[in-house]
């Protein structure tokens, strides 16, 4: 009886202990992929994973010459190499702890043809010459001779040297080496060699929609980056995880998930590469939610400088929903998307009124990715005007006339005080009024007239007032 307990627990053990060295790696063989050429300058990826496996190993990357170059944890890892001229040779991985080792991948590197560069990275040209004595040299980039004062170039007897390249120094570069010999001068010019000068890529982004195929709910997640030069590698990650890689010859690229209505399947990532730069995206939660429960109207008046009223904004809020449609009425007519007096914007969940016409309104929102999906609507809201009555052109003109007859009855009865004013004060000071005399004095009797012209003399008297 205690044997045969003894030996089912020995069977058990050995049941047990059996999975327990699978993970130690005794038994798992990874395979690797990966480029087997590659530009020197640039970088590239080693993939190491273990087929139908799901749980999470540590794996090493191995070198024949240099042996353990790299670790790495996760379901399937990705080692990134940075491409040199000692980067060639056979390439393996395997799992941690004395696991199988992968096939193994021969590498090679080779320079660059055209020469390629990233901007901000060094150009150094160089004009070789076989045989010659006394050379000068010129330089010339798009058949245009390089103008050393320019400050775009550097030259140094046969070398062109750009210290941070950009856009605008790649294109066709050539030679000439000329001897400066009196008799005789002899010159040579170098083939053509262009020169391809790459952008960096910067911010990257990742968009979330998703739509319906017939069948399914399909989520389309969307990597862009805003500048760069292509080709690019696009990686979808979910939870750290990688899903799928697409090498494409643009700036952006998309990728289609299943995804289930209300489940949530976590964070995804993009990340973009190029031979020099590896960008990340912010994380999308892929978590779809219907629209549903309650729908809201929320008003609000835009006025101008002096308190009038220019504009309402009215706001569609579902209680819940990840991708809603909205659609706006008034007084139970339909509105378009656009028109003279209003817009919409936020993809129709923000509408603008303008031209303020007093009625009713109702916005009403579904699921975006379902036709067939029903309608919720809002309550009523009532806009209108809230600016203060302007008053008639009767009562303007009744209130102009009412100034102007003031203003005639006041000047009336003030040029009358005024004149009043003045004769009552004459009267007061008339004794001392005088009056102008004339004095006329002849010097000989009335018949004794002389023809001569007679003498007229005036005294002036003046006048004066009392103060």
């Amino acid at each position: 009886m205690m044997s045969r307990s003894l030996c089912f627990l020995f069977m058990s053990l050995g049941v047990s202990l059996g999975p327990v060295a699978k993970i130690a790696g005794l038994h798992l063989k990874p395979v690797l992929s990966g480029p087997r050429l590659a530009y020197r300058g640039s970088q590239v990826q080693f993939e190491c994973k273990v087929p139908d496996w799901l749980s999470p190993l540590t794996f090493e990357l191995w070198k024949d010459t240099e042996g353990l170059i790299a670790t790495e944890h996760n379901i399937n890892v990705t080692f990134d190499l940075q491409v040199t001229e000692g980067s060639e040779g056979e390439y393996s991985c395997r799992v941690t702890n004395g696991g199988l080792s992968s096939n193994t991948i021969p590498f090679q590197t080779v320079n660059p043809h055209p020469p390629l560069l990233y901007e901000g990275q060094k150009l150094v040209l160089r004009c070789e010459v076989r045989k010659g004595t006394h050379l000068s040299f010129s330089w010339f980039h798009n058949q245009q001779q390089v103008n050393p004062s320019s400050g775009l170039y550097r030259i140094n007897a046969d070398t062109l040297t750009v210290d941070s390249a950009g856009e605008r120094h790649a294109g066709i570069y050539s030679c000439m080496a000329e001897n400066q010999v009196t008799v005789n001068p002899r010159f040579s010019s170098s083939p053509n060699i262009q020169v391809i000068v790459k952008k960096h890529i910067s911010q990257l982004s990742a968009s979330l929609w998703v739509w319906w195929d017939g069948a399914a709910l399909q989520a389309n997640i969307s990597c862009a980056v805003a500048s760069g030069s292509p080709p690019l590698l696009f990686t979808l990650l979910l939870d750290g995880r990688q899903l799928e890689q697409k090498h494409v010859d643009a700036l952006s690229s998309s990728f289609s998930v299943p995804i289930l209505m209300g489940q949530d399947l976590g964070s995804a990532r993009c990340r973009a590469q190029t031979d020099t730069r590896t960008l990340l995206s912010d994380p999308v939660h892929l978590h779809v939610v219907p629209v549903g429960g309650a729908v809201h109207v929320m008003l609000t008046y835009l006025h101008d400088v002096n308190a009038m009223t220019e504009a309402a904004l009215l706001k569609c809020v579902p209680e819940r929903g990840t991708f809603p449609q909205f659609s706006w009425s008034v007084n139970h007519s339909s509105l378009p998307a656009g028109g003279d007096a209003h817009a919409v914007s936020d993809r129709g969940q923000i509408l603008i009124l303008t031209d303020i016409n007093s009625g009713y309104y109702r916005c009403c929102v579904r699921d975006s990715f379902n036709e067939s999906s029903v309608w919720l609507e809002s309550a009523e809201v009532f806009v209108q005007r809230t600016d203060p009555a302007l008053p008639s052109m009767e009562v303007i003109a009744l209130v102009f006339c009412g100034f102007l007859s003031m203003v005639i009855v006041g000047g009336s009865i003030f040029m009358f005080w005024n004149i009043e004013r003045k004769n009552h004060t004459c009267k007061q000071h008339s004794n001392q009024c005088v009056q102008t005399d004339r004095v006329i004095s002849v010097n000989a009797p009335a018949a004794d007239v002389s023809p001569e012209p007679q003498t007229l003399e005036m005294k002036a008297v003046i006048m004066e007032f009392e103060a």
